[in-house]
């Protein structure tokens, strides 16, 4: 029994390699956390037998001075801990007589628990062994709610020109006597390209010229207007912005700054707002937003054409973005797809570009499902992974296709990703 105990030990830290490289394979996920629990449930009743036995063991020694059921190296210590539990577990397991039958055949039963973690490697595809090999770690993005340049912008020439124009021209005697600016949204479904719009606008060099200030900030959420105050004065300075509590001081500091400019335009990234909310701190967030002169600009992105009133935003100043055209879609997803490598097997090239076609029909034109997946394919040139995408489930959710490209990350990457899931979005570390 002592032999079988050490292979045991042997084998069970090696599985919990498994999890990890399992939580690749989704499908089977239910399978794998169902034998889990058993393994989990049989190694506590061994640890209950086991405790029952160490007690038999120190009332045998206080009984006779002499140990009734250990073999010569007597007992180890009951401590268990979390992260080691099996290795405890085992080590007062190894000096059992045949004597224990009913701590034997738990461990039997534990044992062929084990045995059946062979058979899961089988079913989710798994190497054999017990040595892991980690794949290459994805490359990091940038985020896609900032100022930076965006690459190349695929179609919305109608929607750019709109907003351009908006931006450049005139403010309207109306809207000069009630307000020192005047707001522009670009509502759309998530990942429809709201942000990408605004950050090409944004980088434009004729908007560049007409605003000799430009802020940039992502909402995201929940407007917090101590921290989102600070965010535009930073923006705006290009620089840290001195650490004060004081929100007054803070609002002081953004006015002078404004009231030193021409004219500005100040992008709110991601702004989410409902009827209930509180429209007196959207008051007091952008009170400060005067400069010398009219024609400053406020642009929103948005998920709902439901907006503060603070940012003066009229109904015919709301653009909704709509579905490209199928032949820009196309031209989005294949320069995602294909930024990697060349590939010079034409034959090859052809077959992955036939299979891109069918793929940007299932993708629901979907902007980031189509940057997401196809970011995932361009570091694939067997034409075998570009038809396993096409067995995704919904492809015009971006979720799945996040999900998607979460269950093909390293698994490190991935247990640095569930640790930063658990703090609420926009979460300051």
């Amino acid at each position: 029994m002592v032999r079988e105990i050490q292979r045991l030990e042997a084998t069970v830290l090696p599985q919990f390699e498994l999890v990890i490289q399992a939580a690749q394979k989704s499908p089977h996920r239910g399978i794998l956390e169902a034998w889990l629990r058993r393994l989990k449930e049989a190694y506590y009743d061994a640890e209950d037998l086991l405790d029952e036995h160490e007690y038999n063991v120190l009332e045998g020694k206080a009984k006779s001075g002499k140990s009734l059921l250990l073999g010569e190296h007597g007992s180890s210590s009951t401590a268990t801990t979390v992260m080691k539990p099996f290795h405890a577990a085992m080590s007062r397991a190894r000096n059992l007589l045949p004597q224990n039958r009913r701590l034997i055949s738990k461990m039997n039963e534990l044992k062929a628990i084990l045995t059946e973690a062979q058979q899961l490697r089988d079913l989710l595809g798994l190497p054999h062994g017990n040595t892991v090999e980690w794949p290459a770690a994805a490359p990091t993005s940038v985020p896609t709610t900032t100022s930076l340049p965006t690459s190349k912008v695929f179609g919305r020439h109608r929607d750019r020109y709109r907003i351009v124009k908006f931006l450049l021209g005139k403010t309207t005697t109306a809207e000069a006597s009630s307000t020192k600016y005047s707001g522009l949204a670009i509502v759309g479904l998530g990942g429809t390209g709201k942000s990408t719009l605004a950050q090409y606008v944004y980088n434009d060099k004729r908007i560049k010229e007409c605003f000799d200030v430009r802020m940039w900030i992502c909402i995201s959420r929940k407007l917090d207007v101590h921290r989102h105050t600070r965010e535009i004065i930073e923006s705006a300075k290009k620089g840290e912005c001195p650490r004060v509590d004081n929100l007054d001081t803070l609002r002081c500091k953004l006015r002078d700054i404004l009231q030193e400019s021409q004219k500005f335009l100040l992008v709110l990234d991601d702004v989410w707002f409902e009827k209930s909310h509180n429209e007196t701190e959207w008051e007091l967030f952008l009170a400060p937003l005067v400069s010398k002169q009219s024609g400053s600009k406020v642009l929103v992105t948005s998920r709902s054409e439901t907006l503060p009133a603070a940012i003066c935003c009229v109904q015919q100043h709301v653009i909704h973005l709509e579905n490209m055209y199928d032949t820009e879609f196309l031209a989005l997803f294949k320069h995602h797809a294909f930024s990697g490598a060349e590939i010079k097997d034409q034959l090859l090239r052809t077959k992955l570009e036939d299979t891109a076609e069918e793929i940007a029909k299932r993708l629901g034109q979907c902007p980031l499902a189509a940057k997401v997946l196809g970011s995932r394919l361009c570091r694939k040139k067997d034409i075998a992974e570009w038809k396993a995408a096409l067995k995704i489930g919904d492809l015009s959710d971006p979720f799945t296709s996040l999900l998607w490209s979460y269950e093909k990350l390293d698994p490190r990457l991935q247990r640095c990703f569930l640790y930063c899931s658990l703090f609420p979005k926009g979460h300051r570390y």
